[in-house]
């Protein structure tokens, strides 16, 4: 009998054994802390600007962190995304999307900065921008002794915190810092950028800030010409056993249209927070962003390029959040510039486009949003020369979908607006003698300002997207039928892509035939796959084209996002080495007349305008070395410069709905994994596999090979499958080693200060 329970035992133990191998089929080896801590910035000189400085946020408030050595102070400069004017609209947060406003009507505002005076003279400083834990941690140097900080901006709460502990003293006798608040000129920046404008001249400015006493808390409220106010609220505890030492809660709150309701909001903020025991916002704080980090991750053998990408993927999380603004140019980290605001002709489209693939679709909603909000203005007043803006736009929206794998939200929220934009497409639709539909002359930003020409690529791209997406999600749904037949009519007799000897043109009436930094031109590959990389006539074509648009007066007007678009471009067709030479120029900044600052924003205009979409679009490209998925194919390492024998990712995102990881060693493609959280049609890709077998145990799922290096895969929703080109022992994923010495790239090095304030002249604000 004991011999019979010893075997059923055993049989248990064998049957569990056998379960828990499926359910950890990858063994993970990612001590994230470690990984993360290796790509921190780090800070060996002081960050004496916007440029150079250190920040965090939690997709709506933030703050930025440097010093004006002038006055002797650290500046935490505050910043909500969603503080803008709203001339034009006064019962709306926002005028934008309202009809005859402009820039100087919702522009962003300045809310303020904390400033931290110390009593000795700052000589220097050491900070460290933490990754892992979304925080900055730093020691400040004056003559006098030390001022250590800890600063973060909790993600659950509209507030910065700031923890401070000082050795200042002069003859024995502690001194203590002082914080000070300087209110922000609630006035559009554009008035520096643009000083003879008539708009500038024209201007009046918002009334001066009302500054209240609350208990213990101090509230600035500032109200605005149209009406409502936002507010800022802090207060400072003193720690008790500690004379020098104390925690600053600073909350900002908008309930504009509301007046008088935002100081109120504010100070609750403060008090519950300061009613908290410090580690319980901590931890919360930490638990989110450890949380988001290990939805997707990648590595490669390349130190910098893995260390810009993952700032990166902080940097969207302090800049995006689903119940926030969508994105414009400098997220909560406010700075005096040209483009206060969100672009359409370039910008939005590349700064969404990296959380698509990293499987942060979560805080991507409020671009969606974005788009139905403002979708029946967009369509009846910007539908003239620049209708191709907004239209690429929703190209965006769709692929928001797409990587979801919602086919039935394509369908019923993108075809409507797809149907509506073919609408004003079509009333610039003329047939020539050959019976071709072309198009009237319209824009193709940024060539020769805002100039139009006819058959713009630009539109021409758009306009194929548009109709063959219509086409594919109406068959799916077996739905409008006569509308099938006319667009599939309307794309037969639709003109070719205008071309010359160098490739694509502008339009029919304008090649390129000047150094150009927009791509507008290219967009039928990419990112809209109009045209095919597989296909050896469009990929000569594409070639040809980038090479001109990149060295026609020897690049001389190109600028960040030129060179990552160019990468992006060389990936979809598989140049990995041409991809990876154009990510090593962006990395070292050989950009052109921009700048990528040490921070890894990205600033045009002599540094004065950041435009944040660059860096984030280079975040993307990175990517698209290791996984693509155009064309309904999971394409795993695509485009692997040659240099790379090793590289690994995992839970990226394909379209369809898919979860893909992958490792390769010692350069070749070692197995994959994929995860189908929609039941969508499973093609995989690898250029490197002749055979590929399912290696994880469990139910056998088909595997059928359709052509050299192609492979379908009949998975159904919920299921995973690991397969590799032959039989492996153990399945590892884990990151690629780096030496020491390339180790913490970002941050001010020292003696690598910025010579030069790169800020506009701004009269002194008094108040």
């Amino acid at each position: 009998m004991k011999y019979y329970f010893k075997l059923q035992n055993v049989f248990l133990f064998v049957m569990l054994l056998g379960v828990f191998q499926l359910q950890a089929q990858v063994v993970n080896e990612i001590d994230w802390s470690k990984f993360l801590g290796q790509h921190d910035l780090i800070w060996e000189e002081i960050p004496m600007q916007w440029n150079e400085g250190a920040f965090t946020g939690n997709g709506q408030v933030g703050m930025m962190i440097y010093a004006t050595m002038s006055a002797n102070r650290v500046d935490f400069h505050m910043g909500r995304q969603d503080v803008t004017d709203h001339r034009g609209a006064p019962n709306r947060k926002t005028s934008m999307g309202v009809k005859d406003t402009g820039l100087y009507d919702y522009s962003r505002l300045d809310v303020g900065r904390m400033a931290l005076y110390p009593v000795g003279k700052i000589k220097s400083a050491s900070i460290r921008q933490d990754l892992w834990n979304a925080e900055i941690r730093g020691v400040i140097y004056t003559d006098l002794g030390e001022i250590s900080f800890r600063a973060f901006t909790p993600y659950d709460k509209m507030m910065n915190v700031i923890e401070i502990i000082s050795t200042e003293k002069t003859k024995s006798k502690k001194e203590s810092y002082k914080w000070e608040w300087l209110a922000g000129n609630p006035i559009t920046p554009r008035v520096y950028a643009k000083p003879d404008h008539p708009k500038t001249l024209e201007y009046k400015p918002n009334p001066k800030p009302i500054f209240k006493q609350e208990g213990n808390a101090t509230i600035c409220e500032q109200g605005l010409l149209a009406g409502g106010d936002y507010a800022t609220a802090w207060s400072e505890v003193k720690n008790k056993s500690s004379k020098n030492s104390s925690t600053l809660y600073v909350a900002i709150a908008n309930e504009v249209p509301a007046a008088h309701v935002s100081g109120k909001v504010a100070l609750k903020t403060v008090e519950d927070s300061v009613a908290l025991k410090p580690e319980t916002i901590e931890s919360s704080h930490r638990d989110w962003w450890h949380n988001y980090y290990q939805k997707s991750f990648i590595s490669m053998p390349d130190t910098k390029m893995e260390s810009f990408y993952w700032i990166q993927i902080y940097k969207m999380a302090t800049c995006s959040r689903a119940d926030g603004p969508a994105l414009d140019l400098m997220g909560p980290f406010y700075k005096n510039t040209g483009w206060p605001s969100l672009w359409w002709n370039l910008n939005v489209q590349l700064t969404y486009w990296p959380f698509n693939t990293s499987n942060h679709l979560d805080i991507a909603e409020n671009f969606i949003h974005l788009i139905d909000t403002h979708f029946d203005y967009m369509v009846e007043y910007k539908s003239g020369k620049s209708l191709g803006d907004f239209a690429w736009a929703t190209h965006n929206y769709w692929l928001y979908y797409k990587y979801k794998g919602d086919d039935e939200a394509i369908q019923n929220k993108w075809v409507p607006k797809a149907i509506e934009i073919l609408k004003k497409y079509q009333t610039k639709m003329v047939r020539n003698d050959e019976g071709q539909i072309e198009l009237t002359a319209m824009g193709s930003p940024e060539y020769k300002g805002f100039k139009v020409f006819k058959n713009t690529n630009y539109n021409l791209a758009i306009l194929r997207w548009l109709l063959n997406g219509l086409i594919e999600s109406n068959e799916k749904f077996n739905t409008n039928p006569e509308g099938i037949i006319k667009w599939k009519e309307t794309l037969n007799d639709l003109i070719d892509f205008p071309t010359d000897e160098n490739g694509l043109m502008i339009g029919s009436d304008q090649p390129v035939d000047m150094s150009h930094r927009h791509y507008s031109h290219l967009l039928g590959l990419y990112p809209l796959f109009q045209l095919n990389p597989d296909d050896p006539k469009d990929r000569t074509l594409v070639e040809k084209s980038v090479i001109h648009w990149h060295e026609i007066e020897d690049g001389s007007k190109l600028g960040g996002y030129a060179y990552t678009g160019a990468a992006s471009l060389y990936a979809a067709l598989s140049k990995g080495n041409e991809s990876n030479k154009l990510l090593q120029s962006f990395l070292a900044g050989n950009i052109g007349r921009a700048l990528l600052l040490p921070n890894t924003f990205y600033t045009e205009g002599k540094g004065l305008n950041p435009v944040i979409e660059t860096p984030l679009s280079a975040a993307a490209s990175i990517m698209e070395l290791q996984l693509q998925s155009w064309g309904d194919k999971i394409r795993v390492f695509p485009a692997i410069p040659d240099s790379w024998k090793e590289a690994s990712f995992q839970d990226l995102r394909a379209q369809g709905g898919f979860l893909v990881s992958a490792n390769r060693i010692k350069g070749k493609t070692e197995w994959v994994s994929i995860k189908s959280l929609e039941g969508k049609p499973c093609v995989l890709k690898v250029t490197d596999w002749r055979n590929a077998i399912q290696i994880s145990k469990g139910k056998q799922i088909d595997i059928v090979k359709n052509s050299e290096n192609e492979f379908t895969i009949d998975l159904k929703k919920g299921e995973s499958i690991l397969i590799a080109s032959h039989n492996l022992d153990k399945v590892i994923i884990k990151p690629i080693s780096h030496p020491k010495d390339e180790l913490n790239q970002y941050g001010v090095k020292k003696g690598k200060s910025y010579t030069e304030i790169m800020e506009y002249k701004v009269p002194e604000y008094k108040y």
